[in-house]
C-alpha cells in the first residue's frame, strides 16, 4: 500500500472513517425514516379526511396543507423503500467513491443536513430552540400579521447575520404577502393575539 492509500474504518482513514460509518449506520436510518414517515402518512390522511364535514371555505387551508403533506410522506416513503431495497439488493460493496476510500459515499458538506445535525454543539441546539420558542410566543401575544415580519427581520439580521436593508424588505414583503394571502384573498382567519383579540 503507498503512503497516500489508507484503510477504510481506521484512523489514518481520515475523511473516509464518517463514511463508513454512515454506511454502516445506513440501514438503521432508513428503518427509522420509513417508520417515521408511514406514521405522518396516516397523520396526514385522517387529518386530510376529518375536514371533510367541514365547510368548503373553512376546510380550504388545512385540505391544502394536509394534501400536501401527504403527498410528500408520501414521496418520502417511496424513496425510503427504494433506498431499503437497494442497499438490501447490493451485496458486494460499492466501488471507490471520490476520496478513494473504498467506501463509496460521499463525503458531507458543511450545508447538508445530516452534517449539521451531527456537529451542532449544544449552545447552536439551544439558539435554535430560542428562536422557535420566542417566534411561537410572539405569534401567541401579537398574532400572524405582526409576528411573521418582525420575527423574518430579526432572525435574518441577527441569527442570519443579512444586511439590513435585505432584513428590512424580506419582512415587509413577507408582512404583505400573508395579509393579501390570508385577508384579502382567502378571508381565513388567522391568530390575532391577545392585543388585537
Amino acid at each position: 500500500m503507498s503512503g497516500g492509500d489508507a484503510v477504510p474504518g481506521t484512523p489514518a482513514a481520515g475523511a473516509g472513517a464518517p463514511a463508513a460509518e454512515r454506511a454502516a449506520r445506513r440501514p438503521a436510518d432508513t428503518g427509522a425514516t420509513l417508520v417515521i414517515t408511514v406514521l405522518l402518512l396516516a397523520l396526514f390522511g385522517w387529518a386530510f379526511l376529518a375536514t371533510g364535514e367541514w365547510p368548503s371555505q373553512a376546510a380550504l387551508f388545512p385540505r391544502m396543507v394536509t394534501g400536501a403533506g401527504f403527498v410528500l410522506s408520501a414521496l418520502l416513503l417511496f424513496q425510503s423503500l427504494a433506498a431499503l431495497w437497494s442497499g438490501r439488493s447490493a451485496a458486494a460493496p460499492a466501488p471507490s467513491g471520490p476520496g478513494g476510500d473504498g467506501s463509496g459515499v460521499e463525503e458531507l458538506n458543511d450545508d447538508d443536513v445530516e452534517y449539521v445535525f451531527q456537529t451542532a454543539g449544544a449552545r447552536r441546539w439551544t439558539e435554535a430552540i430560542g428562536w422557535c420558542v420566542g417566534f411561537f410566543a410572539l405569534l401567541y401575544v401579537a398574532g400572524l400579521f405582526v409576528t411573521a415580519p418582525v420575527f423574518s427581520f430579526l432572525y435574518l439580521r441577527f441569527a442570519g447575520q443579512r444586511t439590513w436593508l435585505l432584513s428590512t424588505v424580506y419582512a415587509v414583503v413577507v408582512g404583505a404577502l400573508l395579509y393579501v394571502a390570508f385577508e384579502l384573498l382567502l378571508a381565513v382567519p388567522t391568530p390575532p393575539g391577545l392585543f388585537l383579540d
